[in-house]
């Protein structure tokens, strides 16, 4: 997850730079996008593990009918 979440940092720096230069406000929102999903990716996705991991174990200890 780390991987991605760099990767995500640096192609928004890169857009950042690059849609500055061109003055394309498309390219800066894409890169605004890019940088709060690379900040908000690892707690989401911890937090999705989790909750479906605590689901999933109270679903199997239901007994059958």
């Amino acid at each position: 997850m780390f991987f991605v979440s760099l990767f995500l940092f640096v192609s928004g720096a890169a857009l950042l730079l690059f849609g500055f230069k061109k003055n394309n406000r498309a390219l800066l929102t894409i890169a605004a996008f890019l940088w709060l999903v690379s900040g908000a990716l690892e707690g989401a996705s911890t937090g999705f593990i989790k909750g479906f991991n605590s689901s999933a174990s109270g679903v199997a200890s239901t007994p059958s009918r």
